[in-house]
Formats: structure tokens, C-alpha cells, sequence
């Protein structure tokens, strides 16, 4: 199954308990096999894959020689329908009226806890609007598995860091789910440590 098929699957899916499981999506990683591949010396990239933990909605990076269980479908491997277009207030995401604010908005290297992310967006006085931390289907849902460092379209989200970003969903009191933008991962993190924020606006 492709990766993003795996984590829209319903919370009461029978996976068994404490499993990971594969997904069809690969990537290259970040080291070169000197040596083995068909261009000789030069190596060849090696590749990393995707799988899915149900238990905490995690998306991890492993190598692909590593034992996984898989969960299997019959249906063909969905197209993903992307509509953005840049406006004077940001990226809207036409599919679902979503707006992010433009990342030249405010200082894309500045780094949050999870309390600070959320009030930065909550103060964020932009065109009128209210602003907050996007969910996690919401923040997941701009990866790109097309591309590569960034996993989103730099076209409309911009050159965003190659690191983790809050969503706006807590795991529980002290963690809260992130999104890395490197690869496209789903991870958790204390919500005292630090990561980058990326605030939307809803339709109006």
C-alpha cells in the first residue's frame, strides 16, 4: 500500500498490536554503496523505505533490508490532486480552502517549542486573518513523495527546512505530532524541544 493510504486508514483498522508495516514508497538516503552498483566505482544511492506504526501514527524511515510486516490492497495506487495557487495572502490550497501563510512572512529558521509555535500563530497578525497550528492530516497532506528535500513543492510552499515542524495534534500532555520535511516523515516529539512552525488560516 502506498504510504499515504496506510495513515488514512481508520483508527479501528486491525492492525496487529506493535507492528510496523511497509509501505510500496521508497526514497533515496542520505549515504552512497561504493562499489556495488552498475556505474562502477561510483556506487549507487542507496534507498530507504517508508513504513507506517498504527499505534501512534508514525512515519518512519527504515532500510529496506529490515523486516517489516506489510498490509496488501487490490486497488490500484491512488493520484494525489494538488491545487495551490499563490495569492496575496499565502498559498491556498483550492482542494480544501486551506491558506498557509507565505513563508517569507515570518523568519523561517526560527525554531519553537510547542507552546511557542502555537502562539506564534495565534498572534500572527496577517491580512485580517486568524491563524493557527495546522492539524496533522493538514501538515502531513502538503508532503510531496514526488520530491526530495524538501518533500513539498517549493514551487508554493518554499524552500522549507529539511527538519521537523509542529502540527497543532498532541499525542498526549507532553508530546505532540511533528512532520519532516527532509523525507516526509511522521514522528512524535517533546513539546519542550524545538522545531519549526508553519501556520494556516482557514476558508472564510
Amino acid at each position: 500500500m502506498h504510504i499515504g493510504e496506510l495513515f488514512a486508514l481508520p483508527a479501528g483498522t486491525p492492525f496487529r498490536p506493535g507492528f510496523s508495516y511497509w509501505s510500496l514508497d521508497q526514497a533515496p538516503s542520505d549515504s552512497t554503496v561504493i562499489g556495488s552498483g552498475s556505474e562502477g566505482d561510483g556506487g549507487i544511492i542507496a534507498a530507504v523505505g517508508y513504513s507506517f506504526y498504527p499505534k501512534e501514527r508514525n512515519i518512519t524511515l527504515f532500510p529496506p533490508t529490515k523486516r517489516i510486516a506489510t498490509a496488501c490492497t487490490n486497488t490500484p495506487v491512488p493520484v494525489r490532486k494538488r491545487d495551490y495557487v499563490i495569492t496575496p495572502e499565502g498559498t491556498l490550497d483550492r482542494t480544501n480552502g486551506l491558506l498557509w501563510h507565505a513563508l517569507g512572512a515570518t523568519d523561517k529558521r526560527a525554531k519553537y517549542i510547542y507552546d511557542e509555535a502555537e502562539k506564534m500563530c495565534e498572534n500572527l497578525a496577517l491580512h485580517g486573518r486568524k491563524w493557527r497550528l495546522p492539524t496533522l492530516e493538514e501538515l502531513y497532506g502538503i508532503v510531496d513523495y514526488s520530491r526530495f528535500r524538501p518533500a513539498a513543492d517549493t514551487q508554493y510552499f518554499g524552500p522549507m527546512m529539511h527538519r521537523y515542524y509542529w502540527s497543532g495534534e498532541p499525542l498526549n500532555d507532553t508530546e505532540a505530532y511533528v512532520v519532516g520535511f527532509k523525507l516526509g516523515s511522521v514522528a512524535t516529539a517533546p513539546k519542550k524541544e524545538e522545531a519549526y512552525a508553519r501556520c494556516v488560516s482557514d476558508s472564510e
